[in-house]
């Protein structure tokens, strides 16, 4: 018998459809801390995320009939969910404008003209020496940045796994990621020693 570390999470979902009810467990075990982190970084409270992920696993669980492999992966489809409790959940804090959700139109010329270079966030990163700098420094940048960055640099999804988890086209997350890029760099690379995080 198949060791269950080497099922894929496809595999899991069927063993667990199937009546193997520690398959859901082992999905929550593998998937928990990407969740728990997402979560705590779009709203910035350790409790918050908790319950976010806790209410993100429990509704994939009620859900899990209807997830169908070949529209996303997994991964994509628990963040979505994750990322829709935590929309949810900052509505009701009214920590941001419910016009934040809505999808771009149009764009600001300049910043789409801003090269994508994949290793400027992470060499922009680089130079924040601890988690309370980063906190800070992502803290200020708009949510559909922060978000867009989070999700290309640390939970490694691809510009069309996050296309397919916000719900947009491909391009217009090309196109916010570049934007996400140039304000990040505008936030960090004028801040020299980065004092005034400290």
């Amino acid at each position: 018998m198949q060791a269950s570390t080497d099922r894929s999470d496809e595999e899991l979902i069927a063993a667990y459809l199937l009546g193997e009810e520690a398959a859901f467990g082992e999905l929550t075990a593998r998937h928990l801390r990407g969740v728990y982190s997402f979560a705590l970084r779009l709203v910035g409270d350790g409790a918050a995320a908790e319950d976010i992920a806790q209410e993100a696993f429990l509704k994939a669980w009620k859900n899990l009939k209807k997830y169908n492999e070949t529209s996303s992966k997994f991964k994509t489809w628990l963040l979505r969910i994750a990322r829709n409790t935590a929309i949810d959940y900052l509505r009701k804090k009214k920590h941001v404008p419910l016009s934040y959700f809505e999808n771009e139109a149009g764009g600001n010329m300049l910043a789409e003209t801003v090269a994508d270079e994949g290793e400027l966030a992470p060499v922009l990163l680089a130079k924040l020496d601890d988690a309370k700098e980063l906190r800070l420094v992502l803290g200020e940048l708009s949510p559909k940045h922060r978000e867009i960055l989070l999700l290309y640099y640390t939970n490694d999804s691809t510009f069309e796994e996050i296309a397919q988890l916000l719900g947009e086209p491909a391009n217009t997350v090309k196109s916010r990621h570049r934007r996400a890029l140039a304000a990040l760099k505008a936030l960090i690379a004028p801040k020299g020693d980065l004092g005034t995080y400290t």
